[in-house]
């Protein structure tokens, strides 16, 4: 079953030069700082770097320092085994317990895991309801 919790994502308008989304990750890189998923798309000639560390504190601590503004969201993070459907499964749940998915964004997390960031209308009931359907499932068996 997959593992949900509620984590900081980190908004970053980047600009619109070449490269600079490497620059950035070179950065978090250069901190030691583990990136669990992102998502980069441009909007109004600017690009947007939606981020998820395993430090969002030391992350925007060293991207502030670098001369980046970062803006901190609350998001649900869902770590799961890594197969056909997985992510539609953790969807599926939180559609039928009526919990509106705002946008949602992956990245394989290396073996056959994978995370997935899912920004809701209420993450921290998005979370009890993922945790709530994991110890249902664990009675059931």
């Amino acid at each position: 079953m997959p593992k949900a919790r509620c984590e900081i994502e980190l908004a970053i308008r980047l600009g619109d030069e070449p490269g600079v989304l490497g620059q950035l990750l070179s950065i978090v890189a250069k901190h030691s700082i583990n990136v669990l998923a992102y998502c980069a798309y441009s909007a109004r000639q600017e690009g947007i770097l939606l981020l998820v560390t395993d430090d969002p504190l030391k992350t925007q601590e060293a991207l502030t320092a670098a001369g980046y503004n970062c803006r901190t969201n609350s998001v649900v993070l869902v770590g799961a085994t890594d197969h056909v459907g997985s992510a539609a499964d953790v969807g599926t749940r939180l559609g039928i317990a009526g919990v509106n998915i705002l946008y949602s964004y992956a990245s394989a997390a290396g073996g056959d895991q994978f995370y997935a960031v899912f920004k809701t209308n209420d993450d921290v009931r998005a979370v009890s309801i993922l945790d709530d359907d994991k110890h249902n499932a664990a009675q059931a068996a």
